[in-house]
């Protein structure tokens, strides 16, 4: 046998598919399941980091915030000099380490009547505070944003990022707060700032870390990057220039989002790390300035594919001893069933005397083994039966091809039957449905001018209906005399037929005596079909009249007879009901009106013609239906002799 045709192959296949199967459902739930669980608790740990780093730089701006707001109601309400103004700026920076500088810049003539410029700014540096006016014309501070954009918004607020060439000479953000001569706060005095260095933020916004290799970065309500890896702190990126640059959606949507201070956590691709990353921004809302941090998904991941690369090494080798395991439970199962089905095979080949395996457990295979060892005996008794059967068989269809032989050889099936009688031609046919048939058909002379034919079809098929045939023809050939009736010779044999006819079996049988020299039939009809009269013109008449039952169904029967003259080269056409009542695949018959319709074909021709030409039309007709009853056709065509024919 072959392995690959093995039943301990296929089981270990089948088991062992299925196991893989499970285990690697099991294994991609748990991947899916731990995944989400771990990114959902990666994206609450974020949110929280995120969140609390934002809220220490919004205290920070808030606390830097409140020094110009403070300070803007005091400049509006009372005039300083020059140097209480200095001394007030140096206060600020020096006792705020998160200000690096401080400006009060004055409208044209605002502080001084004389004076277009006027704007005392104290900024740190490495040796303390140090002082300095913006007031040159090659650094007009009304054209900086820090001052224009206050200036005709008449709003706090923090400006873009910028590089403070003139001024501290440090990338810095300005928070900008106009003060007024008026209370109602419509006529501007000037802009009181505080600038923040952005070396401070850069510097906590770089100490935020997530994982190994993640990292921050803050933009500007415009979309600027304040802090970011890779970004100068000399050189101006914006977010959606960057967007622009590197065709990328996600960013140029989430950047809306940033300056609109909406907040999310959504994949990101990012150019530092390799490998899928997250992106969590959230809102700085005093200065309108949005925090992000990246997250590196292999990083936070790492946990849980070391896990399941564990649980699959372990599903390796379980699946390894389990595949071991199986593989000697199935060839320990298969093994008897192999010997069995190589017992099978010989026992196919008629090695009925083939060992069996002894298998002495009561399970199923124990019961097969049991039952193959039965089926040895039993197809031994059938074998030998069979043999006997056979035997039998074909004698008794020899026996049935002698009894074919001799009921073909009882009724005439030489023709021409009479080649020296020019007055008579006929022609007959009798196919048995079985190997022998009831149906019959005879003709022969009484004397020189009376010629005696019949036809008849015995109840039944095969040897009892052949058996009956056979009697009745001899009965009819034993009791024909010129000297009686046609229905007395009919009344006699069915007495006789009915003598001991416990079988109860009867034939319809047409009986006639024709006069070959007038054409004048004397007939009688015991319950058979009606025959039929071709008449020379083509038309065709049926030979109607019963004149009495079956033959042996019933004795002391009287029966009538008639008479009909046939004319110069009518055709007589007798059969069976094997032929009207033949089927097709249908199941629709052929009926005796198709046969009358046919024969109304047949002007002129011969009796055989007649005969074949019906023959064919009927198989036509029955096609690849059985036939299931025998078919016999009698036809007798006469003619006058010529010297009567002239008389």
């Amino acid at each position: 046998m072959r392995v690959f045709k093995s039943l301990s192959l296929k089981i270990s296949v089948s088991i062992m598919l299925a196991v893989a199967l499970i285990f690697a459902a099991i294994i991609l739930y748990n991947y899916f399941i731990s995944r989400d669980l771990l990114l959902k608790n990666v994206e609450d740990n974020v949110k929280n980091l995120a969140d609390g780093s934002a809220q220490k730089i919004e205290k920070v701006l808030e606390a830097s915030a409140k020094i110009p707001q403070n300070l803007s109601y005091i400049l509006g309400a009372s005039q300083y000099s020059a140097d209480e103004l200095r001394n007030l700026l140096e206060l600020i920076v020096e006792n705020n380490d998160e200000v690096f500088g401080s400006c009060i810049a004055f409208e044209p003539y605002a502080y001084d009547t004389d004076s277009l410029y006027f704007a005392p700014y104290v900024f740190m540096t490495d040796s303390g505070p140090s002082f300095k006016y913006l007031n040159s014309e090659s650094f007009n501070y009304f054209d900086e944003d820090w001052y224009r954009i206050p200036k005709e918004s008449l709003k706090t607020g923090w400006s873009e990022p910028y590089f403070d060439e003139g001024g501290g000479d440090i990338l810095m953000c300005t928070y900008s707060v106009p003060f007024f001569f008026d209370d109602e706060g419509q006529d501007l005095k000037g802009i009181v700032t505080i600038d923040i260095s952005l070396e401070w933020l850069k510097d906590y916004v770089e100490s935020i870390k997530t994982y190994d290799n993640g990292y921050a970065f803050v933009i500007s309500a415009g979309g600027t990057f304040i802090t970011h890896p890779l970004v100068e702190t000399s050189i101006e990126q914006n977010v959606f220039q960057l967007a622009e640059e590197r065709d990328y959606d996600v960013l140029r949507k989430a950047a809306k989002d940033m300056v609109a201070g909406g907040s999310d956590f959504i994949l990101f691709d990012t150019p530092i790390i390799d490998g899928t990353t997250w992106l969590y921004y959230t809102p700085l809302p005093s200065a309108g300035w949005s925090l992000s941090l990246i997250i590196p998904e292999d990083e936070f991941m790492a946990d849980l594919y070391e896990l399941n690369r564990d649980l699959l090494l372990i599903g390796i080798i379980g699946f390894i001893i389990l595949l071991i395991i199986v593989i000697y439970i199935s060839r320990r199962i298969t093994k008897p069933l192999t010997s069995l089905a190589q017992a099978a095979i010989e026992i196919g080949h008629g090695q009925l005397d083939a060992p069996l395996p002894a298998i002495k457990s009561k399970d199923e295979i124990g019961q097969l083994n049991a039952s193959i060892s039965k089926m040895q005996v039993e197809l031994k008794n059938y074998i030998q039966n069979l043999k006997e059967t056979t035997a039998a068989k074909e004698k008794i269809e020899s026996e049935l091809q002698i009894a074919r032989d001799i009921q073909q050889g009882i009724i005439p099936k030489i023709f021409p039957a009479f080649p020296e009688r020019d007055t008579i031609d006929l022609y007959a046919i009798l196919d048995p449905a079985r190997d022998v048939g009831g149906d019959l058909y005879d003709f022969f002379f009484i004397d020189d001018d009376h010629m005696c034919f019949t036809i008849g079809d015995v109840s039944g098929k095969g040897v009892p209906a052949s058996l009956f045939m056979a009697i009745t023809r001899t009965l009819l050939r034993a009791r024909m005399d010129m000297n009686i009736k046609v229905n007395e010779v009919i009344e006699i044999m069915n007495n006789e037929l009915c003598l001991d006819n416990d079988n109860a079996m009867f034939v319809t049988l047409f009986l006639g005596i024709l006069n070959i020299e007038t054409g004048r039939i004397e007939y009688c009809n015991a319950g058979h079909n009606y025959p039929y009269i071709l008449k020379k013109n083509g038309s065709v008449e049926e030979l109607k009249g019963t004149h009495g039952t079956p033959l042996g169904a019933m004795p002391d029967i009287g029966y009538g007879s008639s008479v009909v003259h046939l004319e110069n080269n009518d055709t007589l056409m007798l059969y069976t009901d094997g032929v009207s009542e033949a089927i097709d695949t249908d199941e629709n018959q052929y009926t005796e009106g198709r046969i009358k319709a046919k024969l109304a074909e047949f002007k002129g021709e011969d009796p055989e013609t007649i005969i074949k030409q019906l023959i064919g039309d009927l198989d036509l007709f029955v096609g690849e239906a059985d036939q299931f009853d025998d078919i016999t056709m009698l036809v007798i065509n006469w003619q006058k002799k010529e010297d009567a024919a002239d008389e």
